[in-house]
Formats: structure tokens, C-alpha cells, sequence
């Protein structure tokens, strides 16, 4: 079968990358070269193309807060810089490549991206485990093919199978899953042929009806019992539910099974650079590594293999537990709830075939893009004939270094930002938009880009000492006001003439709704990666919403509207006064559970609600970010000086230094020094304050609110 010569079982695939002495060295792939060959292709390709402008090389300062906004999601601090500009000058770039690769927030910041990709989202079924399990995924650095078998052919409950998220994202829909899986793995907009054949490309709708005959079996199933949700599970069915011809031509006829094919062409033979022979040996290498290791730990394969656990008895719900267990005792987890998909199975040997250029290509593109500030194909997920790469060697070089790395994302991330071509800077806006433009294309100059929500909510962490309080305790203390709608019961007799409900009466009581107005627009969940990605089959996580037979029998008069004769409900709001250590301390936001609410400091800043396969972030200014920016407690907060941070020691005191203090937040926010007339205009600042410490809260404060603040150098 295609995709399955230089595939191996996804056990072994696993084991072969846990920390253990290796039989011999492996094959390896430098990165720094890479990016050299990446360089040489890209001048070679546009030689051949009309000249353009070159930017220059940004300067030393600008090309570390570059990369640590790339590599870690914010901008660097001030022991960094001082690190950075310690190192000898011709080698302190590739030793912050180096370091910065390592530190553990380049999980964090690369899991905002692929959860943009995978619309990972916390509500979702097992929403908060495949977050948790994504991060996880690139913490480790998982092979990008192995994450992307496991994501396509998982079955199992919701949360104790963290990877089912994906396939239960879309409701296990087998025409929804089929333009995912296209677009997002392969760079292909393949929905249009659901309804008819692709009016811009060569797919058809029968082609169409063939990739989703491989999600024809996989459904949703949801386990109950006493109206409870046990478990929510992707499992599969016996028949299929994809048949040719589709209901609307059918008119009447009869509807045959439609047979599964995977309808991207796969290479025959291997490339110049002998791609596919180099990846075979290091999965030869890895496999034989793995059954070496298993051996001499007396454990086989198919111990690793997760199963289904037990339903333990805890708490006092003896009746609802022993229900559940009766129940589960009587169910096949492994024939019933646990179904392995062999057509999922192979859809991901498939898509995830060394040979199936489409799937490298893709996460190149979005890769080379991210760090970029655009691809060589645009849209990122529009690979289609009359839409050809810009660079088409450049691309396919780094896509088959990027297989032969054996789909080693950290591989990929760091041959790009190694390249000459990742440290250009940006033309000027004084350069006509034509010839700007035509030098972004060919990368000779590269594109201004903001920060993304994350990154710009991290970095004014950074930027104003926010991961932790830097203001002795009990030095702010504030009354805050919240606003709580409470339900109070009233008997009314409304048989009589004339009797009307009054204002703010219901038959069915509504949750009780909590109002804080705009105190914690930046606040959110942060999410327990390590405990979302505990395995549990049993009933402890769902004893939280286990509820008495007669909470569920209210619950079911109110949701059909059988209340008591003449009961209504009145809410009243009352006000909540609460005297609080106003110390703020915030955790990253590439920690939080995403997507954040709608108003929160995230969405207003772009990011989106995950639910759109077409959705993008959308980087344009807006009143809102800059009412945010302005008033929000983030920023001011931020700019606040705390008596616990480095800099107060400069501003106040016997020993305060007003020009060393406006230097150190000008490195601090900007990681640059300031210019000699932005030094006497802080000073002017300062002077206007009521006191020096104001004055450089009100410079910060300005600092976080500047373009330069807001945009990657």
C-alpha cells in the first residue's frame, strides 16, 4: 500500500524519540546548512527575475528582539539583552538561535500557532486536553508526522484520548473533516467540490466523495446515563454513510458505497537530494533503536498501547457510580467505544507519506510565512495551478530537507531563522509600494509585521514586570465593585382578572450572571497542561456534574416549562463590594484557555474564535485596540513603577539616576537605547510628573502605546 514504505507503527514512532542511549549515532541534518543552501537557492531564483531593492541587515539589537518573539512569544528582558550583547559579536546571533531554541516558551509560543491551525479550542469535545496535548506534542518535539497520524486516526473518549480533539472539533462531520483535513495538511481548499466540481481547480466532486469516504464510519457517540454524559467518544460505525450518487442527483435512484481514495499524487522516485533514501534510514534507525530498548526492558509493543481503564467508586454517588459501572461492565470498550478506524488509519499513512509532497510543502510554506510575514504560496492554504510558488526550488529544497529530518519541526523552524534572508529588515516607507512590494516577494526585503495577541500581551508582561508582583503587599489596596443577578422565588396568583407577570419575572430561571464591568478584560483560564493530560476512564471528572434525582428532575420542569402553579421568578441585582491587594500578577497568555472570551484582550488584538476553517487573524488597527491599549489595566498597570523592580532604585532616591532610568526602560521596552533627543524628551516628561517616579510611569506608558512597541522589528 502507498504510505506505508517509509512509515513505521506509531508506537515505535513514539519510542523511538524518548531519552535513552542510542545504539550508535544517527543520522543527522544540519540546520545551518540548510539555511545556507536556502540562501544560495533563493538568490539563484531571483536572479532570474527583475532586480529589486535590498534591505539591510537589521542591527543586533533588533535581530534578538526579532527572534525571541519568534522563538519564545515575547520580547526579551533585560538580563537577556545583557547576555546577548556579552557574547562575542560574530557568533552572538547563532548562540541566541541556540539558546532560545531550548528554552521551554518555545512550546508555548509555537502551540499558539499550530492551535490557529488545528482551531484548537477549550469548549470543544476534550477541548482542554488537546490544548494541553498540542503543547505537549511540540514540547517534546513529536515528529510533525507522527502528531498528524495520531490526530487523523485516534478513536477513543473525549480528554482520556486527548488527540480525538481533532476529529471531534467538527462533530466528527465526514464532509467537514474532509476540507480540513485537506486544507490544513496539504494546503488544498478542496471544499468547493463538495457541491459541485472545483470552478478554480482539477478537483471534482466525485474526488470530493472519495477522500470523505474515509471519515464515512467515524461518528460521535455520547454514553449516558441518569440524563449524565459519561463520555463522549469517537468511535466508528459498521456501515458507511458516504454514497455515490449524492442525495441531490440521486432524484430516486439507488446510492452505492462510495470506496475510499486518496486522491493527491504521490511521488514515484526520490529527489536530487535524496530525501526519501535518508529519511528510510533514520526511521530504520529510530525502529531498530526502539525494539533494542524494549527488548532489554522485557516490554512489549502493545504494553504502550492505551487502553480503556475502570470506573472507580468515589464520593457519596453510590447510585449514580454503580449505575455507571453496571453500565460500562456491559459495553466492549475495545469493539464498542475504543473502535480503531482502519480507514482513518490509512487516510493518515496517506497524507502523511514522505512521498506526498503536498504535506511538506504546506507546513514549509506556513512556517517560512510565520517568520517571514508571507509565503511563497499566498493564501498559505491555496496550493493550486494557477496559484504557483514565487520560489519553487527554494520550497521544495526545504521541504525535502524537512522529511529527511524525519518531520522535525524544531529542525524546520531553525534552518529558516538561521538564513541570511531572516535577518533582512524592512524598506522604508518612503519606497514607492510597487518596488516595496515586488522586494517583499522576493524576500530581498521583508514584510512589517505585528505582534500577535499573545505575543503583544506577554511582551507588556515583560516590559512592565507583570509575571510577578512588584509591589510590597498591601501598598494598593482597592474596593471593587461587581454586579451578581439573584433569583428570588414569588408566589402570585395570576388566575385572577388583570393579574400581569411583573417587569424582570420568569417562569424559568436563567444561571445567575456575575458583572465585574472592565476591571479583568486580561484576565483568563490558564490551563494545567499536565493535569488536562492526566489519563482517567473513570467517573471522577464527571462526579462534578453528577446532580441528585431531584436536582434533575427540577432541571427538567424548568427546561419544559413546568413550573408550580403560581411560581414565578424575580431577579434582582445587587451590588458587590470587595476590598482587594490590587498587586497584579499575570500569567502568559499562551497558557490561557483558548479561544479567550469574546471582549478579552486576545480577540480584540486577533485572535479568532476558531470555529471558521477559513478565519485568519486579522492584524489591522482598530478603536478598540487603541482604547484597550490606552485605558486597559494591562498597559497601565504595566507602566506603573513598583518599588520591587530593578529601575525604582534609579528613579528615586539619594542615588537616583534619571538618564541611567530612562535608558534602562528604553532597553526594557524597545530593547534599544534611546536616541539623545528621546532622552530630553523623557527628561521633559519627568519634569511635568508630580514626582520622577510618575513621570516614568507616564513614559512607559507612551513607550507600550508607540507603533514601534506594537511591531516586530
Amino acid at each position: 500500500m502507498k504510505g506505508l514504505l517509509f512509515s513505521i507503527p506509531l508506537a515505535l514512532a513514539t519510542l523511538a524519540f524518548l531519552a535513552s542511549p542510542a545504539l550508535s549515532a544517527p543520522p543527522t541534518i544540519d540546520p545551518g546548512v540548510t539555511a545556507k543552501k536556502v540562501d544560495a537557492l533563493l538568490s539563484q531564483e531571483n536572479s532570474a527575475a527583475p532586480k529589486t531593492l535590498d534591505a539591510e541587515v537589521v542591527s543586533d539589537l533588533a535581530f534578538l528582539r526579532r527572534l525571541t518573539l519568534d522563538l519564545s512569544g515575547r520580547i526579551p528582558s533585560e538580563t537577556e539583552i545583557q547576555k546577548y550583547l556579552a557574547a562575542p559579536a560574530d557568533s552572538r546571533r547563532a548562540k541566541a538561535i541556540a539558546e532560545f531554541m531550548g528554552n521551554d516558551q518555545f512550546a508555548d509560543r509555537w502551540a499558539v500557532f499550530f492551535g490557529d491551525l488545528l482551531r484548537v479550542r477549550y469548549n470543544a469535545d476534550g477541548g482542554a486536553a488537546f490544548q494541553a496535548f498540542v503543547h505537549e506534542a511540540i514540547r517534546t518535539n513529536t515528529p510533525y508526522d507522527v502528531l498528524t497520524r495520531r490526530l487523523i486516526a485516534a478513536s477513543g473518549r473525549a480528554n482520556t484520548q486527548a488527540e480525538t480533539g481533532f476529529v471531534l472539533n467538527d462533530e466528527a462531520d465526514a464532509m467537514a473533516l474532509t476540507g480540513v483535513v485537506s486544507q490544513v495538511f496539504m494546503g488544498v481548499r478542496i471544499s468547493c467540490a463538495q457541491c459541485h466540481n472545483h470552478p478554480f481547480d482539477t478537483w471534482t466532486r466525485e474526488q470530493f466523495y472519495q477522500l470523505a469516504a474515509f471519515f464515512g464510519k467515524t461518528q460521535r457517540v455520547e454514553h449516558r446515563v441518569k440524563m449524565q454524559i459519561l463520555g463522549i467518544f469517537l468511535n466508528e460505525r459498521t456501515e458507511t454513510t458516504i454514497l455515490w450518487p449524492p442525495e441531490d442527483k440521486a432524484q430516486g435512484k439507488p446510492r452505492t458505497v462510495v470506496k475510499a481514495k486518496f486522491p493527491f499524487e504521490l511521488d514515484e522516485t526520490d529527489g536530487p537530494n535524496k530525501h526519501l533514501a535518508r529519511i528510510k534510514e533514520l526511521r530504520d534507525f529510530q525502529t531498530a533503536e526502539a525494539k533494542a530498548r524494549a527488548a532489554k526492558a522485557g516490554t512489549s509493543v502493545d504494553d504502550l498501547i492505551e487502553g480503556g481503564g475502570k470506573v472507580t467508586n468515589k464520593g457519596d454517588l453510590s447510585d449514580v457510580t454503580e449505575e455507571a459501572n453496571a453500565a460500562r461492565r456491559k459495553i466492549d470498550l475495545q469493539g464498542d467505544l475504543y473502535r480503531a478506524s482502519e480507514l482513518r488509519r490509512q487516510l493518515a499513512e496517506f497524507v502523511t507519506d514522505p512521498r506526498n509532497r503536498s504535506y511538506s510543502r504546506s507546513m514549509v510554506n506556513r512556517v517560512w510565512a510565520e517568520l517571514m510575514g508571507r509565503g511563497f504560496v499566498n493564501q498559505v492554504d491555496d496550493f493550486r495551478n494557477d496559484n504557483p510558488p514565487s520560489h519553487p526550488k527554494t520550497l521544495d529544497f526545504l521541504a525535502d530537507e524537512f522529511v529527511a529530518s524525519g518531520f522535525d519541526f524544531r529542525f524546520l523552524v531553525e534552518s529558516i531563522v538561521r538564513t541570511s534572508t531572516y535577518q533582512r529588515g524592512h524598506l522604508p516607507g518612503t519606497i514607492a509600494a510597487p518596488e516595496r512590494l515586488a522586494a517583499e516577494k522576493a524576500f530581498t526585503a521583508l514584510p512589517t509585521r505585528r505582534m500577535n495577541g499573545e505575543a503583544l500581551f506577554d511582551s507588556i508582561v515583560v516590559a512592565g514586570h507583570l509575571f510577578k508582583p512588584k509591589h510590597p503587599p498591601g501598598s494598593n489596596m482597592t474596593t471593587v465593585l461587581s454586579y451578581t443577578q439573584v433569583a428570588v422565588a414569588v408566589k402570585e396568583d395570576l388566575s385572577k382578572p388583570g393579574s400581569k407577570p411583573k417587569a424582570g419575572d420568569t417562569a424559568m430561571p436563567a444561571p445567575p450572571k456575575v458583572v465585574a464591568g472592565a476591571y479583568d478584560l486580561e484576565r483568563g483560564i490558564e490551563v494545567d497542561f499536565k493535569k488536562a493530560l492526566k489519563k482517567n476512564d473513570g467517573l471522577e471528572v464527571d462526579q462534578m456534574t453528577a446532580k441528585s434525582a431531584e436536582e434533575l428532575e427540577a432541571e427538567m420542569m424548568m427546561k419544559s416549562g413546568r413550573m408550580p402553579a403560581g411560581t414565578r421568578v424575580r431577579y434582582i441585582t445587587k451590588e458587590l463590594k470587595t476590598i482587594v491587594d490590587d498587586n497584579p500578577q499575570f500569567a502568559s497568555s499562551m497558557r490561557m484557555a483558548s479561544p479567550a472570551p469574546t471582549g478579552h484582550f486576545l480577540r480584540v488584538f486577533g485572535q479568532t474564535d476558531r470555529a471558521t476553517l477559513d478565519e485568519r487573524r486579522d492584524h489591522n488597527p482598530s478603536m478598540r485596540q487603541a482604547l484597550m491599549m490606552l485605558n486597559g489595566k494591562l498597559t497601565n498597570e504595566a507602566a506603573r513603577v513598583g518599588s520591587l523592580e530593578p529601575v525604582y532604585k534609579l528613579i528615586s532616591g539619594a542615588k537616583a539616576d534619571v538618564d541611567a532610568a530612562i535608558k534602562f526602560v528604553y532597553r526594557e521596552t524597545m530593547t534599544r537605547e534611546p536616541t539623545a533627543d528621546e532622552v530630553a524628551d523623557a527628561k521633559a516628561i519627568l519634569k511635568e510628573a508630580a514626582t520622577p517616579v510618575d513621570g516614568l510611569a507616564d513614559l512607559r506608558w507612551a513607550l507600550l502605546n508607540s507603533n514601534e512597541f506594537r511591531f516586530i522589528p
